[in-house]
Formats: structure tokens, sequence, C-alpha cells
């Protein structure tokens, strides 16, 4: 009887022994909260647009629902010089919310699936004032690795699906006018996330 007993409070401390570090990394690993987000990278344009590929930025604010789940509310921009004139620029600026689901969540290493929807607005620099407008579908595959508790370092690739749709010229008060045809605004690119949690 004696010996069932000490098997059993073995048997109940090797489970402990197993079970509380593993929740102490849980929760230091957690994906429960508010983050910050900050992403610098490259993205490309259609070859239609005559443009070079750019610099681009990102900055987001999320919020982890759960520990596979995080909503992302977002800004990004990119800048493109013109192929055929140097001295000319244009700019491609989007909002996005969606959602990001991560895999082994509890590890510090987890990749990740991202599916946004966004508006986008494309401006040139040539004297018009002309800008673009349109919206679509966003979605990337990543990876991030947990530093520390509260710091991350990570990397996505991503592809945006979507085509102006609408245009605006200076001293037109914003208003925007249908375009008689979509003008196609996919890109994509690769961007190097730095995320506090």
């Amino acid at each position: 009887m004696k010996t069932g007993k000490i098997i059993l409070a073995m048997s109940v401390f090797a489970v402990l022994w197993a079970i509380v570090p593993a929740m102490a990394d849980d929760k230091k690993n957690s994906n429960v909260g508010l983050k910050l987000n900050l992403g610098l990278g490259s993205q490309d344009v259609p070859s239609s647009l005559d443009l070079e590929n750019g610099g681009a930025a990102s900055l987001s604010l999320g919020y982890g629902v759960s520990q596979s789940v995080t909503l992302w509310l977002g800004m990004n921009g990119s800048n493109h010089i013109h192929e055929l004139d140097k001295d000319r620029e244009s700019k491609i600026v989007g909002v996005e919310l969606g959602a990001q689901y991560k895999f082994r969540r509890h590890e510090k290493f987890r990749p990740y699936g991202k599916l946004n929807l966004g508006t986008y607005f494309f401006g040139t620099e040539d004297g018009t004032g002309r800008v673009l407008n349109g919206g679509g579908v966003a979605w990337a595959l990543g990876a991030e690795y947990r530093l520390t508790s509260f710091f991350s370092v990570g990397a996505e690739f991503y592809w945006k699906d979507f085509d102006y749709t609408k245009q605006s010229f200076e001293g037109t008060d914003g208003d925007y006018t249908d375009l008689p045809d979509p003008i196609t605004g996919n890109t994509k690119g690769i961007m190097i996330n730095f995320t506090l949690h």
C-alpha cells in the first residue's frame, strides 16, 4: 500500500514538475493583449505603372484576442521612383484592417498567416495633384521570434490584390470621380517586423 502511495505521489510530482514551467512559459509568451508593430521593407508594383521597387514602412496597432488570433489596424506606405523620369516620385499609402493567425501558439518561434481588407491611395508628384483610390484584399505569410516577453522580430512576404477605381485632382476638395476603367494596383513585397507586446 505504501509503495502505491509513493508511486502515486511521485507521478503527481512528475506531472506538476512538467506542467508548471510550461504554464509559466505560456504566460511569458502569451499572444493575448495589446501590441504595436513597426515594419520596414520593400514593395514591388505592377510593371504597367513604370515604377521601380520602393522602400516600404508600416505602423500597426493590434490586440491579441486569443493565443492564436490577433486583430490589426494599420497604415502603410511606399515611395517609388519613375523608371522613365528619375526626378518624379509616386507614393502608395494604405489603411488596412485584418486578422492574423499564429501557429505554435506558445513557442518562441511562431509562423503565421494574415488576411486584411484595405483602402489604398496612389499619388504622383507631377504637378497635376492627381490621386487614385481603390480597395481590395491583402494577405501575408510570415514568422516571428519572441526575443523577450515584450519584444519580437519577424519577417513576412505579402501580396495585395486591389484596383484603383476612383480619382481626384487638386482643387476638387477631395471629391473623387469614378474611373472609366479600373487601374491595377496589385503589389507584393517583404517586411521586417518589430513588435512590442
